[in-house]
C-alpha cells in the first residue's frame, strides 16, 4: 500500500516538474496558453471570425474533432459552431459580391457549367448547391440594385462576358421569386429603354415575365 502510495506521488511529482520546465522554457507559451484559457469562448470565436480562420480549425478549437453525428449534435458547442460556420459563409458571399465576383464565376464554381437546357435547369433546382447560388444571386443582385438606386450608371458586371443562357436564365427565375422590380429586371437585361416589341422579343426578359406570373 505504501509502495503504491509512493509511486502515485512520484509520479504526480514529475507530471508537475515536467510542466514547469516546459513552462519555463517556454514562457512565452506558457503565458499566451494561460491568457487564452481566460477569454470567454464567444470572444475567440468572434477573433477567429475576424482572423479568417478555416472551420476545421474551429471544429478543433471547440473539442468537436472525431465525433459521431448524435454527440456531435449533443455537446454544448455545436450550437457555436454552427453560428461561426453560418457567419463565415455571409461574410465569404459578401466580400465576393461587393468585389464583383461574377455569378457565373459563382455558378461554374458550382458546377453548373454544364447545363445547356431548361429541364437540366429545373433538375438542379432542390440541390445544396443550386441552394447556395441562388443565395449568391441574391446577394449579387440586393447590391446591384443599390447602385441603380445610388444613381450609378449600369456597372458592366451585372453578367460576365461568359455567362450562359441557362444561368441568365436561372437569374431570371430568381428576380421573379424575389419579387424585383421589373425596371430593375430591365436594367439587369440592359433593357431600361425598350419597347414592347423589343421586350417580348427577349427571351430572358419573357422567361422573367412568365415565372412572374407562375410565383403570383
Amino acid at each position: 500500500m505504501v509502495a503504491n502510495t509512493n509511486e502515485a506521488r512520484s509520479l504526480r511529482v514529475a507530471k508537475e516538474l515536467g510542466e514547469n520546465k516546459e513552462e519555463r522554457g517556454n514562457p512565452t507559451s506558457a503565458l499566451t496558453s494561460k491568457i487564452s484559457s481566460m477569454i470567454p469562448i464567444d470572444l475567440k470565436l468572434a477573433a477567429w471570425q475576424a482572423l479568417g480562420k478555416p472551420k476545421a480549425y474551429v471544429k478543433t478549437k471547440l473539442g468537436l474533432d472525431g465525433l459521431e453525428e448524435a454527440q456531435l449534435k449533443a455537446h454544448k458547442n455545436y450550437g457555436r459552431f454552427v453560428k461561426y460556420v453560418e457567419k463565415a459563409l455571409e461574410n465569404d458571399i459578401w466580400n465576393k459580391a461587393i468585389g464583383g465576383y461574377s455569378t457565373y464565376k459563382f455558378w461554374k464554381d458550382m458546377g453548373f457549367d454544364t447545363i445547356t437546357t431548361l429541364k437540366q435547369l429545373k433538375a438542379i433546382q432542390q440541390t445544396e448547391k443550386f441552394k447556395l447560388y441562388k443565395r449568391y444571386a441574391i446577394k449579387f443582385d440586393d447590391l446591384v440594385v443599390n447602385r441603380f438606386k445610388s444613381g450609378y450608371t449600369q456597372p458592366d458586371w451585372v453578367f460576365d462576358s461568359k455567362t450562359t443562357a441557362a444561368e441568365k436564365y436561372a437569374r431570371a427565375e430568381i428576380w421573379a421569386e424575389m419579387g424585383r422590380k421589373d425596371i430593375d429586371v430591365k436594367e439587369f437585361l440592359g433593357l431600361r429603354w425598350a419597347n414592347a416589341e423589343k421586350l417580348r422579343m427577349n427571351s430572358f426578359y419573357k422567361h422573367y415575365v412568365q415565372a412572374k406570373g407562375k410565383t403570383a
